[in-house]
């Protein structure tokens, strides 16, 4: 019987044990140079973000990674903790849906992870052929999908503006990109072709980008020049290949998170009450 309630814990919210934590990490690059942007999300009409997070961009040789440390360390503890669940010791489960309304947060030993914080995505480009590839999942503890992307030639247009971004002297240029217009800042101080997100193709690193009604702003924060390489690691030997337009069918059904709560053989998940509407980069 608790083997059975075990197995209930997943289905109930329609998910699996995460792919990114069954799949062999591959080492696809080492990394010298670190940039640490902030990503801030803004609400069509609103005045302030609603949501900044701290993304990082590791660059290789060959490779450059962009994706978000803190919400994936928050995402793998809530996986090991149900990966690591022994239903021998489970006495009894209760599930919440998110219309139930319930909230563990303020419970000791609760561990989640919400949709509405961070981004999940990781994001590889790949210099050679100009390809990025990107790993995600629908929703907290979900397999995890992979799909590859040809954003094809970037088309950016030079303007004779100039500013000051984090001491380096910057110039700007235009992007209509997938049904948004956006404009960047790049210097030539740093040679290198790469930037935040999806974004590249201009002659030195771009360090600030944002779209026309600064609903996303990418601006860098920091710079390290790393003295012994990192490894650049992908891990999606299991994941579920998709297309982009299938991946963003997914990311519209996804739910907002879950929290976990294990004490003394009782066990209480709940998805999280805080509703969540995903607003795509890409309207095309």
């Amino acid at each position: 019987m608790k083997q059975l309630l075990y197995i209930l814990i997943f289905s109930a919210f329609g998910t699996s044990l995460s792919a990114q934590q069954k799949a062999d990490k591959k080492i696809i690059d080492q990394a010298t140079l670190r940039c640490y942007y902030l990503f801030s999300k803004k609400k069509e009409g609103a005045a302030q973000a609603f949501r900044s997070d701290t993304m990082v961009l590791d660059i290789g040789t060959q490779f450059s990674k962009f994706y978000d440390p803190a919400r994936l360390g928050r995402d793998s503890m809530l996986s090991a903790k149900m990966k690591g669940m022994n239903s021998a010791g489970i006495k009894s489960i209760n599930v919440f849906k998110a219309s139930a309304n319930k909230d563990l947060s303020s419970m000791p030993g609760t561990i989640a992870s919400s949709t509405a914080e961070g981004e999940s995505y990781q994001i590889i480009k790949n210099k050679k052929n100009q390809k990025i590839r990107v790993l995600d999942y629908g929703s907290v503890m979900s397999d995890q999908f992979v799909y590859e992307d040809d954003p094809g030639t970037w088309i950016w247009k030079m303007t004779n503006e100039m500013d000051t971004i984090a001491g380096y002297t910057c110039q700007k240029a235009n992007l209509s990109f997938r049904g948004r217009d956006y404009s960047a800042w790049f210097t030539e101080d740093i040679p290198m072709n790469d930037g935040p997100w999806k974004f590249s193709g201009l002659p030195g690193l771009i360090l600030k980008i944002e779209d026309s009604q600064t609903l996303f702003s990418f601006e860098l924060i920091g710079l390290k020049q790393l003295e012994s390489p990192l490894p650049i690691v992908v891990d999606d030997t299991k994941s579920i290949k998709c297309t982009r337009a299938e991946f963003e069918q997914q990311k519209l059904k996804q739910g907002n998170g879950m929290q976990i709560n294990f004490n003394n053989g009782a066990v209480i998940i709940a998805e999280n009450p805080v509703t969540y509407d995903y607003v795509p980069m890409e309207k095309e």
